[in-house]
């Protein structure tokens, strides 16, 4: 007969951020949420607890009886990465283990429960080690997934235990929301009179399956082990790392070089067998008298190439200061992806691609990445916002011309251009002290203002003229005004 232990997280936010060390933790705090249009608590400590908030209220009527109350969004994120990192350090209890989002886990300990000394031991051997990691829990055991479930979180103990075969009988005395029913049919079987388990026990199938639909007896089934409810285990996500532990400190570059070689090649070598790369790498020197020095690169694509890993390290490894030696190291990839492969190419355009993304990744690990920004075309009659600036990383370098003539460089705002002899457009005219006269002129190009947008009003009038002196200028006036000023707007190539 299966075994399956839940372990339920019941303030998984807030272990989160005490575990983070957040000082805000020791006076009335809460996690928040937004639902239906309104910021309502979800998760409140011991303080708010005490003060005589409670989780699902509105966050006005939380500060109104406390208004003393912190509180902080919630962060699903950040809350799912933890609940992975316990899902694998869940493998030290079983080898199947599997997630029981948003807050729980569910491990199939069949065979394994006389490791630690028989069941109860068990589910108090899981608290105590989560307790060490500051996070709190309630566990529950039992023959089947959905019965462990319902003892975790609506069980009398920190670890309620049902004997194999008594699944039923321990389940009786629970409410019938520990079913995880929708709260519309928890109040539907309430006014029917039926709260308890052992309530739906006395009723008939067919009857409860046609008042109240399938999913409740289906629920029903799965926690008698009537109908089947396997944990299905998944494998964690790989982990990209390695370390090395020297019997001496060393302190020259070349040899903190070479230790970094070693580790970028075990690595990368595992990385290329999968056909994956790193966007990231972070690595960790340990100084013997200064204790653990963090440092991180970045690259613009997929990466499981050692040499470019080692050449990317070079400027922070010259920065890091060594007086009395490095004795461990530890070298890891994040933000595993996929390697597409793809045709090989010839010729200097595959190699100034190389070049454009080692420029890229070299200044954005000094710069930042976010710093580092490429124009990028969008579809606008406006001159000004017919472009826009993103990240260069992972960008497509391919520009796409407007449909319409612009300029290669534009001045934002217009120069203004002193005209001397008039004309439409002027015929001649100076502009940054260089006097110009018009040879050829086309135009006008007259671009309205957008009405659902706060810029400009008025309507303008562009030219393109070829000037005597041989540059070709974009020229700008604006048909509305008093004085008929001209400016200059761009310059063609």
């Amino acid at each position: 007969m299966p075994r399956i232990l839940s372990i339920w997280l019941p303030q998984l936010p807030l272990d989160r951020l005490t575990r983070q060390g957040d000082t805000r933790l020791s006076g009335a705090f809460a996690v928040i949420a937004e639902e239906g249009n309104a910021w309502r608590l979800v998760h409140a400590n011991d303080a708010a607890l005490a003060a005589g908030v409670k989780a699902g209220q509105s966050l006005a009527d939380a500060r109104a009886i406390c208004p003393d109350l912190l509180t902080e969004p919630s962060d699903p994120v950040r809350e799912d990465l933890l609940l992975r990192a316990l899902w694998r350090w869940a493998d030290g209890l079983s080898p199947r283990v599997a997630l029981d989002p948003p807050d729980g886990l569910l491990l199939d300990i069949t065979g394994c429960a006389h490791l630690f000394g028989g069941e109860v031991e068990m589910g108090h051997e899981a608290l105590t080690r989560l307790s060490d990691l500051q996070i709190q829990t309630q566990i529950g055991i039992a023959d089947t997934k959905g019965a462990a479930q319902a003892l975790a979180r609506f069980g009398a103990r920190e670890v309620s235990v049902a004997q194999p075969g008594q699944t039923a009988d321990a389940l009786a005395a629970l409410p019938v929301a520990a079913l995880a029913l929708p709260d519309k049919m928890v109040s539907e079987l309430a006014r029917a009179g039926l709260t308890t388990i052992g309530h739906l026990y006395q009723q008939k199938s067919a009857e409860l399956a046609r008042r109240f639909g399938l999913r409740l007896t289906r629920q029903l089934g799965a926690a008698s082990g009537v109908e089947p409810d396997p944990v299905t285990p998944k494998a964690a996500d790989p982990t990209y790392a390695a370390r090395m532990t020297l019997p001496e400190p060393i302190g020259f570059l070349e040899d903190l070089e070479n230790v970094l070689q070693r580790l970028a090649a075990q690595i990368c070598g595992r990385l290329e067998n999968d056909q994956r790369g790193a966007r990231r790498f972070q690595l960790t020197v340990r100084c013997v008298d200064t204790g653990d020095h963090h440092m991180g690169i970045g690259f613009a694509r997929p990466c499981s190439d050692p040499e470019a890993v080692l050449r990317q390290f070079s400027h922070p490894l010259s920065k890091l200061e060594i007086e009395y030696g490095a004795d461990w190291f530890r070298l890891s990839a994040e933000h595993i992806e996929p390697i597409r492969l793809k045709q090989g190419s010839f010729g200097e355009d595959a190699k100034r691609a190389d070049q454009r993304l080692i420029l890229i990744e070299t200044l954005g690990n000094r710069l930042g990445f976010d710093h580092i920004r490429i124009f990028h075309p969008r579809d606008n009659h406006v001159p000004e916002h017919e472009f826009e600036q993103i990240e260069a990383a992972g960008a497509s370098p391919v520009w796409q011309a407007a449909p319409r003539p612009r300029p290669i460089r534009l001045f934002t705002p217009p120069e203004f251009a002193q005209v001397e002899q008039p004309g439409r457009p002027p015929l001649n005219f100076k502009w940054r002290r260089m006097s110009f006269t018009t040879d050829r002129a086309h135009g006008p190009e007259r671009i309205t203002p957008r009405w659902y947008r706060e810029d400009d009003p008025r309507t303008r009038d562009y030219w393109r003229v070829q000037t005597q002196e041989g540059r070709r200028l974009w020229l700008l006036t604006y048909p509305g005004d008093e004085t008929e000023d001209w400016y200059v707007a761009g310059e063609f190539p």
